[in-house]
């Protein structure tokens, strides 16, 4: 089923975030893969002709690990090391200006959540609960919180902005010091009275 990309217009002059569901499957795909230092720590990012697949971030968890886990993501793929080909990419997500990208590819259930977390502006966070809300499954709390932590492209997609309903920090498949991290650089408060409510 072919979808049109769908674009996320930025909060104000910020990141704006293009979002395509094509090609569905990554097999026989040639992906660009590369690592590159930022702000938060070293990030690995794959993608293809200037759009994000994937991308984990490697301060907590060795960089070899992170790029298992990504390139594990997409069997049947050839992976090429070409970091500059996403280097414009990163430079627009550090710089926090700019359009980026992304291809997402997962259940209807999982791209309905990643793109819900696309509405979440910087500097904000929204409970697992909230978010379930925002998608219109409110009873799906659970089903939330593990597509979240399947996110392909790390703060880009920014699941950095969940917490729990109480409004501890919850976890991060990154690590919890880069989720605070990655909140603190957006000026987010973590308290209960400062969970959005959409």
């Amino acid at each position: 089923m072919m979808r049109p990309p769908l674009h996320i217009p930025p909060p104000d002059e910020g990141l704006s975030v293009t979002v395509t569901h094509m090609p569905d499957s990554g097999r026989g795909a040639v992906l660009c893969i590369g690592s590159f230092a930022t702000p938060l720590g070293p990030v690995i990012a794959i993608g293809a002709e200037g759009t994000l697949w994937a991308l984990g971030l490697a301060a907590e968890i060795p960089a070899e690990d992170v790029r298992a886990d990504l390139t594990a993501r997409f069997p049947g793929a050839r992976f090429v090391d070409a970091p500059e080909a996403l280097a414009p990419a990163i430079a627009t997500l550090i710089a926090g200006k700019g359009e980026i990208r992304v291809r997402l590819a997962g259940t209807g259930f999982q791209t309905r959540v990643w793109q819900a977390l696309l509405e979440v502006p910087p500097g904000k966070v929204v409970s697992y609960a909230t978010l379930a809300g925002m998608i219109g499954q409110p009873r799906a709390v659970r089903a939330v919180g593990t597509a979240v932590g399947a996110n392909p492209v790390s703060w880009v997609v920014p699941c950095h902005r969940v917490t729990r309903t109480g409004g501890a920090i919850g976890g991060y498949h990154w690590g919890e010091t880069v989720k605070r991290a990655l909140l603190s650089r957006e000026g987010a408060a973590i308290a209960p009275l400062l969970i959005a409510e959409f």
